[in-house]
């Protein structure tokens, strides 16, 4: 049984992978999550999301939910479709903020009694170089301008929300990269666009760095099956 995590930045291309995955009949589940934010377009209830009001979301059961704050919203994980993912035998990849993971990976463990081999890989569209030996200051200033610039682009949040995402990308990018957010697998990613303009769809299969992102994710996930 192997759980990986996905996590990173908004606009980082998580989505994307995740579909050029089930493109490439990669068979894996993935578990869905959650939200109180409301759908963007496109977005399909039971899908992407389970979009609930806040009011819903605080009103599911602890013992059968796990239930975080996320930025402005509330995000919950059913922890019995994550079990019955698992227990299927398929490889199982839960796209989930940072601060959320901790709590749900224990509890997961707790449930299944078992064996359970987890791996969290963390992708972001800023290029690791280019904040490596920066300060502190300059690297959050070219990781918000950075990040805001990509959402802009993707327009699908309002400029509000955009600013958040930008400035909590700061610490969420600053600590994946010093290693302090328990990651096996750090990916330099294609950031995410309009439908049709970006690296993962701009062709019939994804391109430049989309593509190598593809190979490196697929790569590692080979190498954890093998070794689990």
């Amino acid at each position: 049984m192997l759980l990986i995590r996905l996590s990173g930045h908004s606009g980082a291309g998580k989505s994307r992978l995740l579909a050029e995955l089930s493109n490439r009949n990669v068979q894996h589940r993935k578990t869905v999550l959650y939200t109180s934010r409301p759908p963007r377009d496109g977005e399909i209830h039971g899908k992407d999301y389970y979009f609930l009001s806040r009011k819903e979301i605080e009103r599911l059961p602890s013992d059968a939910f796990f239930i975080g704050q996320v930025r402005e919203m509330l995000q919950a994980v059913d922890l019995k479709q994550l079990e019955y993912g698992l227990r299927s035998g398929d490889i199982v990849i839960i796209e989930i903020f940072h601060t959320l993971w901790p709590g749900v990976e224990r509890i997961i463990k707790s449930r299944m009694q078992d064996v359970l081999s987890t791996t969290s890989v963390f992708l972001t569209a800023i290029d690791p170089g280019s904040i490596r030996n920066v300060s502190t200051d300059v690297a959050a200033g070219i990781i918000k301008h950075e990040i805001r610039r990509i959402l802009e682009w993707r327009s699908k949040d309002p400029i509000d929300s955009i600013v958040r995402r930008s400035e909590s990308a700061v610490e969420e990018i600053l600590n994946a990269l010093r290693g302090l957010g328990g990651y096996d697998k750090i990916l330099h990613s294609a950031p995410e666009g309009p439908d049709g303009q970006d690296d993962w769809t701009r062709g019939d299969v994804p391109e430049g760095q989309a593509a190598h992102t593809v190979e490196e994710f697929l790569s590692f996930i080979r190498e954890k099956c093998e070794s689990s």
